[in-house]
């Protein structure tokens, strides 16, 4: 239950984020920029983690860990105010690290002892993947029987057993030396997480604000490569760095950081979220009901890479089935884009992204992290975390919201040209604003369509170019043991 609270309780909950900002009567991107500050706080905290832990105990940084999430989930529930809520999130993201990253070592040693994570990322992929839409359908459930701020109550019980049951049965491991917390980077975390956050609201803000026709957005993404340039100088010059950018010195990490950015052109549910809502008329409840076929499909990847792995299997026939799993899912989708579709539907589809996206998460995360030694090796995830959960996803759900709006409203231009309103057809039925209704619907269906097909080509040739690396790397590995037997 620690594991499960530890890696799910967010602070932002996307199944009742529609809710929240419905009832305060404010604008939806704030509650967007909080999905997303979530894991800049945890990237931070990441990197941050090591020096931490030389300094305090396990046992008082679960505690922290567990009353700084407690707080700020109070926080979010009682606050009417998006720039504390925000605020409240990113904070919770660090403050998740500083338990996570003690569970995450325990657990470690429970799966293997010689500290194999190939063994243990299966579990913490089906934990955390399953665990936050599992967490969306039971929050859109508490909001939907009484109020958004209930699904808080229930959060905030959870935390406050789990904090009663570390106080009484977890161990207190002493140090035996404290590590000061002497030259601590505070400065270059500071203009790490600035640079995420100015980047945050330009991919959130874009659509709304017309991308870099507005001064704000300019401005913000002005500062965030400013902010960027002078991270990177400092971590360069200063004796203790926040994060040592040697570790990008190794091809296979930078591989995988293109690897994550994409997979963002395929994970973001910005597609369905919008078919689902605006074109089927779906609640938050059963948009977070439709979610849950994902998890069967977590749990069989989960399954198949722990004993994929375990017999010493090639991860790159993973990586690949991953994006091949992820286009078969927008195939299926395209020929599902209709005005009429039920929610059983979404079955096969669901199953299928889940186990896609399940395999990519674990088979990439186990290739960028390869061959790095302990101490570098929670920065490493840290950075991985940062383009994964946010910079891939965030980046490109928030093109696909600007594409379709700006698809639909060109498909509805076009319909539009065609309409005449004196046809038999809309005179007979005395339904001129149902008709304009199934006119918007069909500009819709036109921009998703549209969209999807774009990302099934794309994925196409994602395919063809990994199956080329692969079968290059065979053929190099032959011949360089052929020379070698000569």
């Amino acid at each position: 239950m620690l594991l499960f609270i530890v890696l799910c309780a967010n602070g932002a909950y996307a199944g009742i984020t529609g809710d929240i900002f419905n009832d305060l009567g404010v604008y939806q991107e704030p509650y967007t920029m909080a999905l997303n500050a979530v894991y800049i706080g945890m990237a931070a905290g990441f990197i941050i983690h090591l020096r931490m832990a030389a300094r305090f105990t396990n046992k008082t940084l679960v505690l922290a860990g567990l009353f700084i999430v407690l707080l700020m989930n109070i926080i979010c529930a009682l606050t009417n105010s998006p720039v504390v809520f925000v605020a409240a999130v990113l904070v919770l993201g660090f403050g998740k690290i500083l338990m996570l990253g003690e569970v995450y070592l325990a657990w470690l040693r429970i799966w293997s002892r010689k500290f194999e994570t190939a063994r243990f990322y299966p579990m913490l992929y089906l934990t955390a993947l399953g665990g936050l839409y599992f967490m969306s359908w039971v929050t859109a459930s508490f909001s939907k029987a009484f109020s958004w701020r209930y699904s808080y109550i229930l959060i905030v019980i959870l935390i406050a057993i789990n904090i009663i049951l570390v106080l009484i049965f977890a161990e207190k491991h002493q140090l035996k030396r404290k590590v000061p917390l002497y030259q601590l980077d505070l400065f270059g975390m500071g203009l790490f997480v600035l640079a995420l956050m100015l980047v945050n609201y330009v991919v959130v803000y874009g659509k709304v604000e017309n991308w870099f026709a507005s001064t704000s957005i300019s401005a913000a993404f002005a500062g965030a490569v400013i902010a960027l340039l002078f991270f990177v100088r400092r971590e360069i010059t200063v004796k203790r760095p926040f994060l040592s950018l040697a570790i990008f010195k190794k091809q296979n990490l930078g591989f995988g950081i293109l690897l994550f950015m994409l997979s963002g052109v395929f994970l973001p549910t910005t597609l369905q979220a919008n078919f689902t809502g605006a074109i089927l008329g779906f609640e938050s409840i059963r948009n977070a009901e439709t979610n849950l076929y994902l998890l069967p499909g977590f749990f069989a990847a989960s399954v198949l890479t722990y004993f994929w792995y375990k017999n010493n299997y090639n991860g790159h026939l993973l990586i690949i089935a991953g994006f091949a799993l992820l286009v078969l899912y927008y195939v299926l989708m395209y020929g599902r884009f209709v005005n009429d579709l039920n929610i059983n539907e979404f079955w096969l589809p669901s199953v299928i992204k889940g186990f896609g996206q399940c395999l990519l998460y674990v088979s990439i995360g186990l290739y960028a992290s390869a061959g790095f030694a302990f101490p570098d090796s929670l920065k490493v995830v840290g950075t991985l975390v940062m383009v994964r959960s946010f910079l891939a996803p965030g980046l490109f759900s928030g093109l696909y919201n600007y594409y379709i709006y700006a698809g639909r409203t060109r498909h509805l231009s076009l319909l539009a040209s065609g309409i005449d309103v004196n046809e038999p057809q809309v005179l007979q039925h005395y339904d001129i604003k149902g008709f304009y209704r199934g006119i918007q619907t069909e500009a819709g269906i036109g921009a998703l369509k549209e969209i999807s097909g774009t990302i099934i080509i794309f994925g196409l040739l994602v395919i063809i170019v990994l199956i080329i690396i692969y079968v290059y790397r065979k053929i190099y590995d032959f011949n360089r043991s052929m020379r070698t037997l000569l």
